[in-house]
């Protein structure tokens, strides 16, 4: 995977995790309030809780893509492999 491609990637996560922290704690205050019958507290608006949600996901996201980024490319499996075995000739007996 070259360097556009994981900068695609990041990208893609950076979005996902920002939109889906922010929808997720907009739906769970207003399915609190509906459901549940709690009160809004004063001054605890939907805009200021998906404020605070969406900068919860960009630390998440900022997280995600640092460790994406971070990790080794993978490399060409050499020999054959049958359930996390060495290399080596394995058979398989099906009855």
């Amino acid at each position: 995977m070259d360097n556009l491609q994981k900068v695609g990637i990041s990208g893609l996560i950076m979005i996902g995790s920002v939109a889906g922290a922010t929808l997720s704690g907009v739906i769970g205050a207003f399915s609190d309030g509906y459901f549940l019958g709690r009160e809004r507290k004063k001054g605890v608006t939907y805009k200021t809780i998906a404020k605070r949600n969406a900068a919860l996901g960009a630390v998440v996201g900022s997280v995600a893509i640092g460790l994406f980024l971070s990790a080794k490319p993978e490399e060409p499996v050499q020999g054959i492999r049958l359930n996390g075995l060495p290399a080596r000739q394995n058979r398989i007996n099906i009855y």
